[in-house]
């Protein structure tokens, strides 16, 4: 969801260098601890797989498929994509869904997928949730696809857990990553669209990456209980101990950027979503 988060809307994150990708910054503010501002907001074949076994990812490495093609939607195991087709927005045969209207989507293309906001409208993050039934306990993992010369102040990758929505309405935590390692962090979204820092509950924030933000590194966060806990690689960055959501919804991806439109420089080759 991002920090709005910049200077002119997300106003604090102004001082962080485009820079490449390869170290932890200066970590020592969060971009979405800047003051945020005002918010505002496309069917396809089977791609992705639907695996036997619900079991846990929280290693850091994306679940491999069991191999069975899906269709129709997911069952309460665990359902992996490869982003096989070209679609905007996602869908998979009707997998993924997105139904808020104050968000942008989620496009894939040549195995990538990647935000479609314009980076100056606000809190209107792409994301997509996958259809089905889940457990409370869940988990999403994501492969991560890093190039040089990112454009944005800010980017993120993100991955959602109990997610839930409708035509004016989102909610759901979210586990958030920065394209250069100088945050990550687990945030409650309001359900309506936030226009304020304020309107979102911030559960953990900072937590910047050691040794930065890599190509093919694994982003994976669950949420078993209350507590919800994000990794890179199997590596704890940050957890965090909720009662708002207590079960319900779905997992998914998400994206923001900020200061430019956002592109697959910081996008996903896989993402795998289960029930724990």
């Amino acid at each position: 969801m991002g920090p709005t988060r910049n200077l002119l809307g997300r106003l604090a994150r102004a001082y962080l260098p485009l820079a490449v990708v390869t170290a932890c910054y200066s970590c020592a503010t969060n971009p979405r601890d800047a003051a945020k501002a005002s918010a505002s907001p496309s069917g396809g074949s089977d791609a992705g797989k639907l695996a036997v076994s619900a079991g846990n990812t929280s290693g850091g490495a994306a679940a491999d498929s069991a191999g069975a093609t899906g269709a129709g939607v997911p069952g309460p195991g665990s359902y992996t994509t490869d982003f096989n087709l070209n679609e905007s927005p996602l869908s998979e045969g009707g997998k993924w869904q997105h139904r808020g209207l104050d968000w942008t989507t989620i496009t894939t293309s040549d195995g990538l997928a990647f935000g479609t906001q314009r980076g100056t409208g606000g809190f209107d993050d792409s994301y997509a949730y996958l259809t089905g039934t889940f457990p409370a306990n869940q988990s999403g993992t994501g492969i991560i696809h890093l190039e040089p010369g990112i454009p944005q102040s800010y980017q993120e990758v993100e991955i959602l857990l109990r997610w839930t929505d409708s035509a004016h309405n989102s909610i759901g935590y979210e586990c958030n990553l920065a394209f250069n390692g100088q945050y990550a962090e687990i945030i409650k979204w309001p359900g309506p669209p936030g226009k304020e820092k304020s309107d979102f509950k911030f559960i953990s924030t900072g937590n910047p990456v050691s040794g930065g933000v890599h190509d093919g590194d694994a982003f994976q966060c669950d949420v078993i209980g209350n507590v919800i806990t994000s990794r890179l690689n199997g590596k704890v960055l940050a957890t965090a101990t909720d009662n708002s959501i207590p079960g319900g919804g779905a997992p998914g991806m998400g994206f923001y950027a900020e200061g430019a439109p956002a592109s697959r420089k910081y996008s996903l080759t896989k993402f795998t979503g289960t029930g724990l």
